[in-house]
């Protein structure tokens, strides 16, 4: 039978709250920092931690602007990070497919 290939699964998307900013982002076309904060019920640190990590490999591209005079920003999955998204995805799903019990 296929050999799992769980090493070649990206740990930069690998852990719930990257997994889950990255899904959220593949739905719309941008989000702000609050709506994935309520819609991941986090805290501002940790999805902020997590946000420059997929920011810093270039995964997430983030917008700054004004509203009012307050700043807000925006986020969206670059095109590398979809493409990376679409590919763990694919992998997971092969995975599932051989863990059905």
């Amino acid at each position: 039978s296929d050999m799992l290939d769980f090493k070649s699964l990206n740990p930069l998307i690998h852990t719930p709250m990257r997994l889950g900013i990255m899904t959220v982002l593949s739905q719309h076309e941008s989000c702000d920092f609050n709506f994935l904060k309520q819609t991941l019920d986090t805290s501002d640190g940790n999805l902020s931690s997590h946000i420059t990590k997929l920011e810093t490999v270039k995964y997430v591209q983030v917008t700054k602007t004004f509203q009012n005079k307050i700043p807000n920003s925006s986020y969206s999955l670059t095109p590398i990070g979809m493409q990376e998204l679409s590919t763990y995805l694919q992998q997971m799903r092969s995975i599932l497919k051989q863990a059905e019990l």
